[in-house]
């Protein structure tokens, strides 16, 4: 839930957000200490969720901030400020390339009944590259050149991309279109993580399931790591969920959650995991 915009943040046009989960209006919160001076990260008084309270406009998200434009400046970041742990890091990921723990596409095949999925920011469609035959693959992208190269991956396999916000994207499908859904490190850029979550319900068919990643803002590490902590990205990541606000957020949408074990989000883990389904059964 966003107010109008302003001409504020760091040379950026902005908009003031309210509370993403309650839509309680956090305008006179004390700013956490967590974020640079010029961005306001705030824990909602009324539900506890912390969020963004100044976020990029949808237009500075497309022309200044996609991903593939800002992925760079982040690696170069993250380099500078935990030198040591980010080359620990860098090992660790060619370590689970080939040990894998968790992987978008194994976990549709397990989770998910064959069909159409859709992957929300969606990029390139590059995670979508080792999805079952048992599956066409969509996606929905607000960068238009992201969104071209997903279309030319998914259109030989009978899907297709959307360059679109994903809530808007997600209800221009009939109702129950889609059997899963990935939500791979998304929602926490995501200005109305509530208003897509229930436009996802509507889009999914009965007994559909949707596979969620995000950072664990309630995990230890980030209470070691302060500023340092690997989850913080100013101003992209708009969202910090904790397990408890993840799974109210999903359950008030109408989900119920499928698989949320300890191992998903252990406390001292920087990720979670989380598999939801919308109630009913298969038609």
């Amino acid at each position: 839930m966003s107010a109008a915009a302003d001409g504020g943040g760091p040379g950026l046009r902005t908009v003031r957000r309210t509370c993403p989960q309650c839509g309680a209006d956090g305008g006179g919160a004390a700013p956490m200490d967590y974020a640079p001076r010029e961005w306001a990260m705030t824990r909602c008084a009324g539900c506890g969720f912390v969020y963004l309270a100044n976020a990029p406009d949808y237009t500075e998200l497309v022309s200044n901030l996609a991903w593939e434009k800002t992925r760079e400046v982040e690696f170069d970041r993250k380099a500078e400020l935990r030198p040591i742990s980010h080359r620990l890091s860098l090992a660790t990921r060619v370590r689970m390339k080939l040990m894998p723990r968790n992987n978008v596409c194994e976990l549709i095949a397990r989770y998910v009944p064959p069909g159409r999925v859709i992957d929300l920011g969606c990029g390139g469609g590059t995670q979508f590259d080792i999805l079952d035959e048992a599956f066409i693959p969509f996606g929905i992208d607000i960068s238009e050149d992201e969104a071209a190269s997903a279309e030319a991956r998914f259109a030989p396999r009978g899907g297709h991309a959307i360059n679109a916000p994903c809530r808007e994207g997600l209800r221009s499908f009939p109702a129950g279109y889609f059997t899963g859904a990935s939500l791979r490190s998304y929602l926490e850029h995501e200005s109305d993580p509530k208003g897509v979550l229930a436009a996802l319900h509507h889009a999914l068919a009965p007994g559909g399931a949707a596979v969620i990643k995000v950072p664990n803002y309630g995990s230890v590490n980030r209470v070691v790591m302060g500023r340092r902590w690997c989850g913080f990205r100013f101003p992209d990541h708009l969202n910090y969920f904790t397990p408890s606000s993840l799974t109210a957020m999903v359950r008030d949408t109408g989900f119920r959650l499928r698989r949320f074990g300890l191992l998903d989000h252990l406390p001292t883990s920087d990720n979670m995991w989380m598999i939801i389904e919308r109630p009913g059964s298969p038609g």
